[in-house]
Order: C-alpha cells, then sequence, then structure tokens
C-alpha cells in the first residue's frame, strides 16, 4: 500500500511567480543587515561601516545573481539524482542551518535583553523556534506569500521613519574611507560571511515571469535602502554606533510623527521581528529541501537542526557566544567563501549536466536516424 506523508517524498522544484520572488528578496536582504550587523561592524571598523556595507552589497549581488542564474529555470530539477549536486547540498546545508542558528541566537539576544528582561530563555526560544519550524514545514510558497503580503507594509514602515526623521545629522561621519589599513579592513570584513548567501534556498524553486521586473527591482531598491539607512546610521551616531542595539528600531525613534502620535518605536519593531522569523523559516525550509534531496525526507535534518537550536541556545550560558563565534575571523571567512563558492558550483553543474544532457541526445538522434 502506498503511504501519502508530507514529510517523505521524492524532491520537487517549486514554481513561483517572480513577484514572489522578489517579495522573499525584500525580506531576505533586509532581514538582519539592518539590526544587529551595524552595531557589530561598527566596533571594528568605526567610520568604515558605510563602506563595508558597499563590498557587502557588491559580494552580495554577486552571489545573488549567481543563484539566480541557476534557479530561474530549475536548475535544481535538472540535477535531483546527480551525485555531483548532492554533494554540494551537504555543504549547503551546514551554511544554511549555521545562518539559521545564528539568527536565532541573535533574536533572543534581542528579545531577552531589549524587550522581556529577565525572562527566562527557554520562554523565549519556545516561542521563537515554533514559528520557524512551522514555515520551514509549510514551505516556500507559504513564506513567498507571506512576503507578498508584507513587503510593501515593512518597505512603508521604513520609509516612513526615515522620510520623517529629525535627528542631528553628520553626514560627514562616512567620509573617511578607511579609518584603519587597508588590509584591517578586509580582515575585518571577511568576520561577517555569516550575514551573505540569504538567498539560497532559492535554489529549490524555478520562476515563472511575469511582464515587469519584479526581481531585478526588488533587489536593487533593497540594497539601495540598505546602504541608506546604514549612512544615516552614521551620520546619526558615529562612532557611538556600536553600542545601538538595532539600527532599525533606534533610527525609528528619531520621528517627527511621535510628537503627535505617540512612539514610533513599535512600527520598526513589527518589521523587525516579522522579517526575522520569516528569514529564519525561509533557511529552515531550505535545509529541510536539502534533507529531502538527500535522504527522501525532509525530518532527518529539520530534527536535528530544531534540537541544535532548540539545546544550544537554551543550555550554553547565553546565546551570545553563538552570535561572537559566528563573526569570529575564521567561521566568518569560512561562510564568506562558501557564500560565493557554492552558488558558483552549482551553476558551473548546471552548465555541465546541460551539456552532457545534449550530448546524450545528439548520440541517440544519430542511432536513430542509422
Amino acid at each position: 500500500m502506498k503511504i501519502n506523508n508530507r514529510f517523505c517524498h521524492n524532491p520537487k522544484t517549486t514554481t513561483l511567480y517572480n513577484s514572489q520572488v522578489g517579495g522573499v528578496v525584500v525580506i531576505s536582504t533586509l532581514a538582519y543587515k539592518l539590526s544587529s550587523l551595524p552595531s557589530i561592524v561598527s566596533e571594528y571598523l568605526s567610520s568604515s561601516t558605510l563602506w563595508f556595507y558597499l563590498l557587502l552589497v557588491i559580494v552580495d549581488t554577486f552571489a545573488f545573481v549567481i543563484t539566480y542564474l541557476f534557479f530561474r529555470d530549475g536548475g535544481d530539477e535538472l540535477l535531483h539524482d546527480d551525485l555531483r549536486y548532492k554533494f554540494g547540498l551537504i555543504f549547503a546545508s551546514i551554511f544554511m542551518g549555521f545562518k539559521c542558528l545564528t539568527f536565532f541566537a541573535f533574536s533572543v539576544l534581542f528579545f531577552a535583553i531589549e524587550l522581556y528582561v529577565g525572562i527566562a530563555p527557554v520562554i523565549v526560544v519556545t516561542m521563537l523556534i515554533v514559528p520557524v519550524i512551522y514555515l520551514g514545514v509549510k514551505g516556500v510558497v507559504t513564506i513567498a506569500r507571506l512576503c507578498e503580503i508584507m513587503v510593501f507594509l515593512i518597505i512603508g514602515i521604513i520609509v516612513l521613519n526615515l522620510a520623517f526623521l529629525k535627528a542631528d545629522l553628520d553626514v560627514g561621519r562616512n567620509l573617511p574611507i578607511l579609518s584603519t589599513s587597508a588590509k584591517e579592513f578586509f580582515a575585518h570584513s571577511l568576520r561577517y560571511g555569516t550575514w551573505l548567501g540569504n538567498f539560497m534556498p532559492l535554489m529549490f524553486i524555478k520562476v515563472k515571469k511575469k511582464k515587469f521586473p519584479y526581481i531585478s527591482t526588488a533587489f536593487g531598491v533593497t540594497q539601495i535602502l540598505t546602504v541608506i539607512v546604514v549612512m544615516i546610521g552614521v551620520a546619526m551616531y558615529g562612532n557611538a554606533m556600536k553600542i545601538v542595539s538595532n539600527l532599525l528600531i533606534e533610527t525609528s525613534g528619531f520621528n517627527q510623527l511621535s510628537t503627535e502620535i505617540g512612539r514610533m518605536e513599535w512600527t520598526a519593531l513589527f518589521a523587525v521581528i516579522v522579517m526575522g522569523i520569516t528569514e529564519m523559516g525561509f533557511l529552515f525550509y531550505g535545509v529541510m529541501e536539502c534533507s529531502v534531496r538527500l535522504t527522501k525526507s525532509k525530518i532527518p535534518f529539520g530534527f536535528i537542526l530544531a534540537v541544535v537550536i532548540f539545546l544550544l541556545c537554551t543550555l550554553l550560558p547565553s546565546p551570545q557566544s553563538i552570535a561572537d563565534f559566528s563573526h569570529s575571523k575564521v567561521v566568518g571567512a569560512v561562510m564568506t567563501a562558501f557564500s560565493v563558492i557554492l552558488p558558483v558550483y552549482f551553476l558551473i553543474l548546471k552548465g555541465l549536466k546541460r551539456r552532457e544532457n545534449n550530448k546524450i541526445l545528439k548520440e541517440e538522434s544519430v542511432q536513430n536516424e542509422g
């Protein structure tokens, strides 16, 4: 008797409209790059923070373009049974799983220290992990629909807070291009590879296009918005930005509308929570899709990742140790390399597979003619 189990099935490449993919791209771009990262970067790079973000955008753009060339017409579908593809998926699952763990640790720190001081970590972890696992299990269609609904509201909140910003700004604080030597700048920049490769779970989809270029527009707008927010953040706080726990939320406090309708931090808080949970769910989905292609079931990798996240974030003295580990020199450099090498590897593999298939078709055609 055939058993219909949603967790045990053959791999399936999901088709999404480019408008839905555009929504996912927006959330994946903004989710954590504008929350915890600016203060961490500022601690090491000071006034070079903006220039680090420009470098981050360049690397992120390269990785995204390569990933897009792979998934746009279903590279995953072409390579389902290829052992070389499965080999790469082992590293992809580790990469996405570690990113999910790191972002989860930062989220726990934010909730436990900034919002609910003194609350037991196990409560925060339980509260966060349930929607993350739910989104991962439901899959990219549910995530894409959620992003499609929330994307305009979230961008609207960010733009609204920037448009009515009322604060002392010194844009000149961004001018020292290298406050440290070039060698130190690039060495420290390699620490933050965990914040690259947010789009990797898109490799398990293919795109059905509408006329408007939603994907490229979404990517371009959000990258520009990221740079603008960081530039304003440095102009507002200068070297003091290293003590800013969440740039989006802190910036929203300096809003002219607050004199009329009250504190505005809650608007950015809403955006940060929605984007954070969605991005973690998206990465969890990516790990489960790797599991399907390697084990024919979502359960093994999904279960391991959930257990690791829960245990490490509750049993360690503080999730801060995970956060610090994620941007140590060696780990950051490895994650930076993975964020670029993995998409390139999969794209090359896609090209080789197509060439092999075309060669087989030609040989079969010659045999049939003979």
